[in-house]
């Protein structure tokens, strides 16, 4: 087994401890997507901000969304048993900047300012969004203080996929930059691990020279 390496200065790691602040302080390097979910009509309509949300499974289509047990979303979902995942794009930060907000409205308010609706399962849609996905609620599972909402997807929408997405990273919305650069050949995702394999530099390896 290797030496634990992070209790030497030259590693450059900074130790944290285990505490809910640590955690806070690395999660807001990695960039994330941003959504606001919904769920709910008329007066009972929620929505929030989220950027905790995880696609599943393709076979069922499922997807997850984590939402604090204090957040007024919560026993929404629980009784419309559906919600809604709206992909936000990059330009509606204002979008997601109000419903991140505590004072954010509920009702027809809410619905006016998403401005795209209702869905399939009554939860509203945001006008001008990526992408919706509505899901029936399937299972609550407790998280810490979050509860996590797993949901069978019932319904997809596609909105202006030319715009590109709204990203969260060290607490601002970041622009993505178009990669100019030529694609490299002999390159691919594999589906399963998410990593970038680089065919070539395998190959290199196998025959015993360094990658270039």
């Amino acid at each position: 087994m290797p030496p634990d390496k992070a209790h030497h200065p030259e590693s450059g790691w900074e130790r944290l401890g285990a505490g809910g602040e640590a955690l806070k302080r690395a999660m807001r390097h990695f960039p994330s997507g941003v959504t606001v979910v919904t769920s709910g009509s008329g007066e009972r309509a929620e929505g929030m901000t989220a950027n905790a949300v995880i696609s599943v499974s393709l076979d069922p289509p499922l997807m997850l969304v984590s939402v604090h047990k204090s957040a007024r979303l919560n026993p929404r979902i629980r009784e419309e048993r559906a919600f809604a995942i709206n992909i936000l794009a990059d330009d509606q930060e204002g979008l997601s900047r109000l419903f991140a907000s505590p004072e954010r409205s509920s009702g027809p308010t809410a619905v006016r300012s998403l401005g795209g609706g209702y869905g399939r399962t009554g939860a509203p849609l945001a006008a001008g969004a990526l992408a919706a996905i509505e899901c029936e609620l399937e299972e609550v599972y407790p998280g810490g203080d979050h509860d996590l909402f797993l949901g069978r997807v019932v319904e997809v929408r596609l909105g202006d996929t030319r715009k590109g997405p709204l990203v969260y990273h060290e607490g601002g919305y970041p622009r993505l930059q178009p990669d100019r650069r030529p694609p490299e050949s002999g390159a691919f995702v594999d589906s399963v691990r998410g990593f970038d394999i680089r065919l070539q530099r395998f190959r290199d390896r196998r025959r015993g020279q360094a990658p270039g």
